[in-house]
C-alpha cells in the first residue's frame, strides 16, 4: 500500500554535524553493485537518457527519472515525474516535491535502488536520526536498535551478496570486526573460511610472507613452501584489519592482488588465483594518512567500494542498557553465577558516560561491575567512573579484568576439587562445566591434576 503523500516523513540530519568530506552512490541493479562518486554540493539529474547528469541504463528507470539536491549539511531528492516512480520508506514521493534522505538510506527507482554514501573524518558526528521504531536485531546479530546503526546493517545486509570490497570504519572498539563477520555471514561465501587477519600485528619483515606465502628458500629460515593467509582464505573472505598500517611496500603488493585477482609468493615467479573477498577495516583517517603519504590513493580506491562508517557508542545512547544487559549476563554465565540486573541509576551513569574506549570499553566495564558485585544487582558505585571521573581506556582494562575473571574461575575449582575430594568428573559436574573443558582449565591455571590412589 503506497502512502500519501502527507505521510512521507521529511528527515533532519543534526545541526552540529560536519559536512561530509565525500559522498559516494552505490547503485545496486540485480545483482550488479557499482559506485559513482557525487559532489558535496550542486543538483544532478538522474535517468537513463543522454542529457542527463548521471545516466543509469536500466530499462525500469525514465529517461530523466529524478534530481538529487546536494547540500553539505543535506541530500534531497526530487522526482521528475517519472513514469514508475521514485520509493522512499514505503511511500512513491509526489512528483516536484523535495524530501531530505540521510545517508544509506534505500531510494528505489524503478528495480534499481540508490543508496548515498556519506563518507565523514574519524571522529566527526555522523548524522543519525531517532524514531519510534521498535528495536530489532539483525537475525541472531550484535545489538542493533539506533536508527543510523539499522540502516548500516540493512546496507550491509545489501552489500552482502557481491563482491564488491567493503572498508569499516570507525574509532577503536565501536564493533568493526563483529559488522565484518555480519557481512561474510550473510555472503554467498558464508560457507567458506573468514580468514582474520590483523594488519598491526605483524613485523614488517615478516608480513609480506604471513601474507602471501613463501617459497622454499625465499629467505634463510624457509626450508619449504609455506602457503600464505590470503591463499587460506580460498573460497571465503578476507578481513584485513587495521590496514592503515601497512608498509607502502606491502601496499603496493596488495593493490596488485586486489586489481588482478592473484598473488606471487615470496620468492615466486609464478601467480597464482585467489578466490576471495576483501573487507578492510582502520580507525585511522586514511584521506589524512593519503595526504601524508603513508597510504596509497589508489589501493583505497580500491577497497572501498562501499564505506561503511560506525557511529561511536556516545551517538547510540539507545543502545547502552541493552548492551550492558547483554555483556551482564554473558559474564554471569561465565562465571557459573546468577544472574544480575542493573540499577536505573547505574543505566543512568553508564548513559552520561562518554565511553572513548566504545563498545569494548562498555563491556570490560560491565564483567567488572559484575565480578565485584556481592548482591543481584550492579549498582552506581560499583561502575569504575563512578566518582566522577573517567573511565581509564579499554585497552588498559582487558589485562587487569581478565586476569581477575581466571583467578575467580580459579578459585572455584580448587575449591569443586575440594568438595569434591579430588573427584574431576563430580567437581566438573558441581561446576556445570564438561570434564573436557575442566581438564584443559586444571592444565591453564597450573593446578596440578590429582593422582588416583
Amino acid at each position: 500500500m503506497v502512502k500519501a503523500a502527507d505521510q512521507i516523513e521529511t528527515r533532519r540530519s543534526a545541526a552540529s554535524s560536519p559536512p561530509p568530506r565525500r559522498r559516494t552512490l552505490l547503485v545496486f541493479a540485480g545483482e550488479s553493485i557499482t559506485t559513482r562518486p557525487l559532489p558535496l554540493t550542486g543538483e544532478l539529474v538522474l535517468g537513463r537518457g543522454e542529457q542527463a547528469d548521471l545516466i543509469l541504463d536500466d530499462g525500469s528507470i525514465s529517461r530523466a527519472h529524478l534530481r538529487l539536491v546536494l547540500a553539505e549539511d543535506r541530500v534531497s531528492v526530487v522526482d521528475l515525474e517519472s513514469a514508475n516512480g521514485t520509493m522512499l520508506r514505503g511511500a512513491r514521493l509526489p512528483s516536484g516535491v523535495g524530501v531530505e534522505v540521510t545517508a544509506n538510506e534505500p531510494i528505489t527507482i524503478g528495480d534499481v535502488t540508490l543508496v548515498i554514501q556519506e563518507i565523514r573524518p574519524l571522529g566527526s558526528a555522523i548524522a543519525s536520526t531517532r524514531s519510534a521504531r521498535d528495536p530489532r536485531t539483525p537475525g541472531n546479530g550484535p545489538i542493533v536498535i539506533d536508527p543510523a546503526m539499522r540502516r548500516l546493517y540493512d546496507l550491509a545486509r545489501r552489500i552482502s551478496p557481491g563482491t564488491i570490497t567493503v572498508l569499516i570504519v570507525g574509532e577503536t572498539g565501536t564493533g568493526k570486526e563483529r559488522l565484518a563477520e555480519f557481512l561474510h555471514g550473510a555472503s554467498r561465501r558464508a560457507a567458506g573460511p573468514l580468514v582474520r587477519i590483523n594488519c598491526a600485528a605483524f613485523a614488517d619483515p615478516l608480513v609480506e610472507s604471513e601474507l602471501f606465502g613463501h617459497e622454499a628458500g625465499a629467505f634463510t629460515g624457509a626450508q619449504r613452501e609455506r602457503r600464505g593467509l590470503l591463499e587460506s582464505a580460498k573460497g571465503g573472505t578476507v578481513f584485513l584489519d587495521e590496514i592503515g598500517e601497512l608498509s607502502l611496500s606491502t601496499q603496493a603488493k596488495l593493490l596488485r592482488v586486489l586489481e588482478e585477482g592473484v598473488l606471487i609468493r615470496v620468492g615466486g615467479s609464478t601467480p597464482r588465483p585467489l578466490d576471495v573477498r576483501f573487507i578492510a577495516a582502520t580507525n585511522r583517517d586514511l584521506d589524512a594518512e593519503i595526504a601524508a603519504g603513508r597510504f596509497r590513493q589508489d589501493l583505497y580506491f580500491r577497497i572501498a567500494g562501499s564505506v561503511l562508517a560506525i557511529p561511536p557508542l556516545r551517538e547510540r545512547l539507545q543502545e547502552i542498557e541493552p548492551l550492558a544487559h547483554a555483556f551482564a549476563a554473558d559474564a554471569m554465565k561465565r562465571l557459573g553465577r546468577p544472574a544480575v540486573h542493573l540499577s536505573d541509576a547505574a543505566v543512568r551513569r553508564l548513559c552520561a558516560h562518554s565511553w572513548p574506549g566504545n563498545v569494548r570499553e562498555l563491556r570490560n566495564v560491565i564483567e567488572r561491575a559484575a565480578l565485584i558485585s556481592e548482591t543481584a544487582s550492579i549498582e552506581e558505585h560499583h561502575l569504575p567512573f563512578f566518582d566522577g571521573a573517567e573511565a581509564p581506556a579499554a585497552a588498559r582494562q582487558d589485562a587487569s579484568i581478565g586476569d581477575e575473571l581466571a583467578e575467580l574461575e580459579r578459585r572455584r575449582i580448587l575449591d569443586a576439587l575440594e568438595q569434591c575430594a579430588g573427584n574431576q568428573t563430580r567437581a566438573a559436574a558441581l561446576l556445570g562445566m564438561p570434564r573436557r573443558t575442566f581438564i584443559k582449565r586444571l592444565s591453564t591455571y597450573g593446578v596440578q591434576r590429582p593422582r588416583k590412589r
